[in-house]
């Protein structure tokens, strides 16, 4: 795909993609760009001011074109996913050696997420937003899990598990409150 047709946008999803490139990809990013390709708004600098919501309006049609971008590099410097696994797979034997546990499991989801055995979590924030009581709650988590009809027996069970849960996260709570008013 030849470049965006309005030079802002192409410009902004360049600051986007090499943001991305160089790690230096937060938060805030998207709307220093905005603010750098000469688009002025309202309550710069602001937690959810307009620049926030503009830049992010901006992104999302633009998005497909810094996916462009990152796919071009990719292939002029030869990254593979096979390439990329293998180089995890170095990582993951080493970080195994040390007993660094945390980079071992760091090296196995990229290496997923690259293979694309991961795109995104199974659940979303979304699927919870529908339920209406622990009971649907109790039933969402059996069914992320594989259980994909839980009968009354086993959501049952869950809420039990849920409230021994939540009892020792009191009992944590009262500890360190006790802790912090001596």
């Amino acid at each position: 795909m030849p470049a965006l047709k309005n030079p802002r946008h192409e410009r902004f999803a360049q600051l986007i993609f090499l943001n991305l490139c160089n790690g230096d990809y937060k938060p805030y990013a998207q709307g220093h760009a905005y603010l750098a390709v000469g688009y002025q708004t309202k309550g710069v600098g602001e937690r959810h001011g307009s620049t926030t919501a503009a830049s992010s309006r901006l992104l999302s049609r633009v998005m497909h074109r810094v996916r462009e971008l990152q796919a071009k590099a990719a292939e002029h410097t030869k990254e593979t996913a096979a390439k990329i696994a293998n180089e995890l797979n170095t990582v993951l034997k080493e970080a195994r050696a040390d007993k660094a546990h945390s980079a071992a499991v760091s090296a196995i989801m990229g290496k997923a997420k690259v293979l694309g055995i991961i795109d995104k979590p199974q659940t979303s924030e979304n699927e919870y937003a529908s339920a209406t009581s622990t009971r649907d709650v109790a039933t969402k988590l059996l069914q992320q899990i594989g259980l994909s009809s839980p009968d009354d027996v086993s959501i049952a069970e869950a809420l039990e598990a849920n409230d021994r849960f939540v009892a020792e996260l009191e009992r944590i709570r009262d500890v360190a409150l006790k802790t912090i008013e001596q």
